[in-house]
């Protein structure tokens, strides 16, 4: 057995006898290459997993950024889209959805240009598709890809017609010879874009009816040079003021309000109620032979007063009485003495604006100087090309249902039936698909007003019976006439809703240009107007309401008949530019589809 063991062949040492030296050394280098493959085989499989988790977040991320780019496709053809569109629309204002529809329809999709609607660059693609889905709505179906990405988008829009010259309307009834209103309804005013101030409910038969809160803007005015009276012949109060360049004359009617007078101020009554509660100013004369009086009273002429009593909060005040005339003074029984110099003094009362066109301040664009301010005979001229070859409308009586659009009529029981169509004409300026007729007569049916309808009758308008006309919500009949508006005791005309529409149009409006006996409302129910008539006597009759406002000749208020003047007819168009806004049809984006 080994006594020594050598290395580098010299004897180094000597093992001992009969026992073994284990080699540990040669041992761990075995232990550490295994342990070096374990953790190199463990990290491969970590960083392919790695690997594949990055190649499926890449994928992910390509898709995903595929998707955004097919989105962003999608709704570059729609904005491509209406852009065509609205170059279509300005090239024709009367352009229908059908006309749109019809521009260049292939196999059910649309050719408006191939770098309007449609694109296909470095992978990126988008086609868009026009369909109707409402007589009133457009809707945009828009393909977008990229790639493996795809996206459908679906977007809803509707032609918005020009205003076509909605007039501000400053006052609630305007008489430019005389205003009487010998009835006892009242005249009081609310603001239809203020949904606090209105409520709509049906009634039992399904009739809309209005509900409003009454404000005190109310006024009466008339403007004739001359001298146009004001006559409040019965007892119902007028929430507004009232200006007249002639007289003012009531008995018990109040007015909550001021009264403005170039001629005399007469107010005859038994009672002590107030019949003022604001100011009273005249050029002229004021006489109170009863009631009181809110606040103070100049009058340029006399004074007299008669079992009356004139409420002041300054009387007192010497240096600015509310008490002023530069005639006489007269008073009677219980009425105050308002003798002294400081009474007897010339309050110099300005003149109310007036129709003078050989005044220096005249306007033929202001409503205040200027009866006819929009020109109206020339205007309705413009829409009536002399076409002596119109036809009649006439409904049957038979208690039929009628749609009114705004490129025809028809009756809904033969809808492929256009009775009447329409054709292009000039309303204030602006473009507009018309309904011409010779004249318009309906007898116990029903009519349909859907979109913003425009209809010009040469001759006369007549409702009689138990005849009714319906303008949907968000829809709007202009109607200009040549001829009378007869509104029998029995028909109805109702606007689902009052004020302007989406398109900057009064629910209802009436330019009338006939002389005369021109438009007559005799019944029970309630109907929205803006009525311009600046020739006609206007009569208003029964026991029904006028929601709107009404210029005339003359305007006679008889009967329960109501007024409640739509102050949101004040906030259209300024006053001083024609009536006309001028503004253009355009596209209007409603929402998306989902």
């Amino acid at each position: 057995m080994l006594k020594y063991f050598y290395i580098k062949g010299k004897k180094s040492g000597r093992l001992p006898t009969g026992k073994s030296i284990a080699l540990s050394r040669n041992k761990q280098k075995g232990f550490t290459l295994i342990t070096v493959l374990l953790l190199s085989s463990l990290a491969s499989i970590l960083v392919l997993n790695s690997l594949k988790d990055n190649v499926n977040q890449e994928r992910l991320s390509g898709n995903f950024q595929k998707e955004i780019n097919a989105r962003l496709a999608s709704e570059q053809g729609i904005f491509a889209s209406i852009t065509a569109l609205t170059e279509a629309l300005a090239n024709n204002q009367n352009a229908t959805i059908a006309d749109l529809l019809a521009l260049g329809v292939q196999n059910g999709s649309t050719d408006l240009g191939a770098d309007h609607t449609t694109l296909n660059h470095g992978g990126t693609t988008y086609s868009v598709v026009l369909s109707q889905e409402t007589p009133d709505e457009l809707l945009l179906t828009s393909n977008g890809s990229r790639f493996e990405g795809k996206n459908v988008l679906k977007a809803r829009f509707k032609i918005i017609r020009g205003s076509g010259g909605a007039p501000s309307v400053p006052d609630a009834i305007v008489g430019c010879d005389a205003v009487d209103l010998s009835g006892s309804g009242k005249i009081d005013s609310y603001d239809s874009s203020d949904p606090t101030t209105i409520t709509y409910s049906k009634d039992w038969s399904g009739n809309i009816t209005v509900a409003t809160t009454a404000g005190s803007d109310g006024d009466v005015t008339t403007i004739n040079h001359q001298g146009a009276d004001v006559t409040l012949g019965g007892n119902s109060p007028i929430m507004g003021d009232i200006s007249s360049t002639g007289k003012v004359i009531f008995n018990t009617s109040s007015v909550i309000g001021n009264v403005h007078a170039n001629g005399d101020v007469i107010i005859r009554d038994s009672g002590n109620t107030q019949r003022v509660s604001g100011n009273v100013r005249t050029r002229s004369n004021f006489e109170l032979t009863g009631g009181t009086i809110g606040e103070h009273v100049h009058a340029n002429g006399k004074i007299t007063l008669t079992r009356a009593v004139i409420d002041t909060k300054d009387i007192n005040d010497i240096n600015d009485p509310d008490i002023k005339y530069g005639g006489d003074y007269s008073a009677t029984e219980i009425a105050k003495n308002y003798t002294g110099s400081r009474f007897n003094t010339n309050p110099m009362v300005e003149e109310v604006k007036n129709n003078d066109s050989s005044a220096s301040g005249y306007d033929a664009k202001d409503p205040a100087t200027n009866c006819d301010y929009l020109s109206i005979t020339s205007e309705i001229n413009k829409v009536d090309d002399g076409n002596s070859s119109l036809a009649p409308f006439e409904s049957r009586g038979w208690g039929d249902d009628y749609t009114m659009l705004q490129d025809k009529l028809y009756l809904n029981a033969n809808s492929g039936n256009t009775l009447v169509s329409s054709v292009n004409s000039n309303v204030f300026d602006i473009p507009t698909a018309v309904l011409k007729v010779k004249e318009f007569k309906v007898k116990g049916d029903h009519i349909l007003v859907r979109g913003d309808v425009t209809l010009f009758v040469e001759n006369n308008f007549e409702m009689s019976g138990n005849a009714k006309i319906t303008i949907e919500k968000d829809s709007s009949l202009t109607l200009i006439i040549k001829g009378s508006v007869n509104v029998g005791g029995g028909a109805k005309i109702i606007a689902e809703q009052h004020g302007f529409t989406a398109s900057g149009i009064p629910a209802m409006r009436i330019f009338s240009s006939y002389g005369g006996s021109g438009i007559n409302i005799d019944g029970d129910s309630p109907i929205y107007a803006q009525i311009y008539a600046p020739f006609s006597d206007v009569s208003i009759s029964g026991s029904g309401a006028l929601y709107g406002a009404v210029r005339g000749k003359s305007i006679t208020v008889s009967g329960n008949s109501t007024i409640h003047y739509d102050a949101a007819l004040s906030k259209g168009s300024s006053s001083n530019d024609g009536g006309s806004n001028n503004s253009q049809s355009r596209i209007a984006f409603l929402g998306f589809q989902y």
